[in-house]
């Protein structure tokens, strides 16, 4: 999922899915963009700059994988 936030200085940002690994969402951000039901679940997105952070949440649905 893409995230992205505007401010001054411009935030850097970050998406993971709530509760997974650092590297296990690096991992998954290389591979290709085909989704499994096993992809659903809550991410969030997060932006910080020098004056604080801003998060926000979205939940994913997965409701039918590639082919169905």
């Amino acid at each position: 999922l893409a995230c992205r936030a505007e401010g001054d200085p411009p935030p850097s940002t970050r998406c993971a899915r709530q509760g997974a690994s650092a590297a296990a969402a690096a991992g998954r951000a290389r591979r290709s963009r085909t989704v499994s039901r096993a992809d659903a679940g809550r991410y969030v997105c997060r932006a910080t700059n020098k004056h604080g952070t801003a998060t926000r949440s979205v939940v994913v649905t997965v409701e039918c994988e590639w082919g169905c």
